[in-house]
């Protein structure tokens, strides 16, 4: 009779721990994820050949689900191995998301732009985003010095000062603004020192008659009080990022 006790008892428990197990089970899944998220640009194309600093709008958009209250939200963005831009991320109550911000770019420089957001729940529990987009910077290629002109010698004045004028002209195979700067190092021909770089202008102003036009003007003065000296001027011209004219050389004799 005893034995006979025993076993619907050891069923009954068997059927509670089976019941306890499909209702575990039977819960629905509560795990942050993305119902949908984009970042924008998708990809990026210059449409100008000069290059320039630029500004390029970058945002994220999509839609969580499963979220909660205290949900908290971050979005960066990278270019190269700079420093990260962080986004301003909005997080709607019904889940959906923008974050926006500005990139500065150079239209020369070719890198990758490295986007990345991240939601994270109170529980710990966390989502996340990435992407990368290649960006093929504008071609470049470097200045030429077309002719230089100015006084072969000049004469040391017995008073007062005497102008010296020096004219560059300079051309860009690609565009005028990629040009970023034109300078003459004065040369001391008997000791080979340098005293001082130039940096001559194009802004229509002391001298140069018109701006951003290729023609570029430095102007010198010499008194009573310099020296016969001949120089070697040396001149270059570099465009914006950084490629480097073949370089030219002048001379110039001072005397009494």
């Amino acid at each position: 009779m005893q034995h006979a006790q025993i076993l619907p008892l050891l069923l009954f428990l068997s059927f509670i721990i089976l019941s306890c197990e499909q209702a575990v089970s039977d819960q629905p899944s509560q795990q942050l994820t993305f119902e949908s998220v984009t970042f924008l640009p998708s990809n990026v194309e210059y449409t100008s050949d000069v290059i320039q600093d630029t500004t390029l709008n970058v945002s994220f958009q999509g839609e969580l689900l499963q979220k909660t209250t205290g949900t908290q939200g971050i979005a960066f963005v990278t270019k190269g191995s700079a420093s990260p831009l962080f986004l301003d991320v909005e997080l709607q109550d019904n889940g959906t998301f923008d974050a926006a911000g500005q990139l500065t770019l150079n239209t020369g420089e070719s890198t990758t732009i490295r986007a990345r957001i991240e939601f994270v729940e109170p529980s710990g529990q966390q989502v996340r985003y990435e992407t990368s987009i290649p960006i093929v910077g504008v071609a470049d290629e470097a200045p030429v010095i077309e002719s230089i002109t100015h006084a072969d010698s000049v004469r040391i004045p017995s008073s007062g000062s005497t102008s010296i004028v020096f004219f560059a002209e300079v051309s860009h195979p690609i565009s005028l603004q990629n040009i970023a700067s034109v300078t003459m190092e004065l040369i001391d021909a008997s000791t080979n020192e340098s005293r001082g770089v130039f940096t001559l202008g194009d802004q229509g102003q002391d001298g140069d008659q018109q701006a951003n036009d290729g023609e570029y003007f430095v102007g010198l003065s010499i008194n009573e009080d310099n020296q016969p000296a001949s120089y070697l001027l040396r001149w270059n011209a570099t465009s914006v990022t950084g490629l480097s004219a073949p370089e030219k050389t002048t001379t110039l004799e001072i005397f009494r």
